[in-house]
């Protein structure tokens, strides 16, 4: 047998208790077992040597399994449930090859032209009828595996994104069954990078989309400012902190830009946190 079904849950109630090295010298016993179809040898080192098992504790493990989970009958050691799956699988073997007999024992039809049909000849049948009974077992079909998830690797996230924003943008997309490719993702960050530059509200643009389920992301139409958010609050720090006009000015948090009364209406005055000309 190539394949034999193995029950998790069945194996590990009855094996729960076995040691490390038990427990490989039973998968192993039990895969030579399904291979060969037929009972273990009755001496314990053509036993070993079967599944390679050659240190002491190796040998002892195979002697603790065999006494446990097989029978010493006068053929070899046999496990039952195995016995079991075997016969199964040439259950099913040979319901495949009665199935082929029959194709080659149709019986020939009796009326319209059927003399102007070829014939098989005598030999033809024979061989026919002795290759179908000398089929190869058929095998047990092996379980097709899960197909892996084949997914890009999504670029990293820039610091300057609002997670929480984010992350409740793409769970939206992920709900309406729009979820971003890595492509996809680029874009949407480059249209919030532009934001950004211009001192927009990252997260407020992320939320909008959100609120409404829109794919894309679009400019706030309400400036912070116009939200009520007064110049120099701590609300304009917060509405300003994802944005990169503090930056570009060289300072290296929104409260300090917002100390040397750098706003985003004059930070175009400043360059490496200083004050390069007044403002007009």
């Amino acid at each position: 047998m190539n394949y034999y079904p193995f029950h998790i849950g069945d194996y590990l109630s009855a094996t729960r208790h076995l040691s490390w090295a038990e427990d490989a010298a039973y998968r192993r016993l039990l895969d030579t077992y399904y291979t060969t179809e037929k009972a273990l040898p009755l001496e314990l080192r053509a036993v070993c040597r079967l599944v390679l098992a050659t240190t002491e504790e190796q040998r002892e493990a195979v002697r603790v399994v065999l006494d446990e989970f097989f029978e010493q009958t006068e053929e070899g050691w046999k496990n039952s449930r195995a016995d079991a799956e075997i016969d199964a699988m040439r259950g099913k073997q040979q319901k495949q090859r009665d199935k082929a007999n029959k194709r080659w024992h149709k019986p020939e039809p009796e009326h319209g032209n059927a003399s102007a049909m070829p014939r098989h000849t005598e030999t033809d049948a024979v061989a026919s009828k002795t290759d179908a009974d000398a089929m190869p077992p058929t095998p047990t079909p092996t379980p097709t595996p899960t197909p892996k998830n084949k997914e890009e690797a999504q670029a990293p996230l820039p610091d300057w994104l609002p997670m929480e924003a984010w992350s409740g943008y793409v769970e939206m997309r992920k709900r309406i069954r729009k979820q971003m490719t890595p492509r996809a993702q680029q874009l949407v960050l480059k249209s919030l990078a532009d934001m950004q530059a211009k001192g927009l509200s990252v997260a407020q643009s992320l939320d909008n989309s959100t609120r409404n389920s829109w794919v894309d992301v679009y400019e706030p139409k309400e400036q912070p400012e116009q939200a009520g958010a007064k110049i120099g609050s701590d609300e304009y720090a917060t509405l300003h902190k994802s944005a990169g006009w503090w930056r570009e000015a060289g300072f290296p948090t929104i409260w300090d830009a917002m100390a040397s009364k750098c706003w985003h209406t004059n930070a175009d005055q400043f360059r490496d946190g200083q004050r390069i000309k007044e403002a007009a």
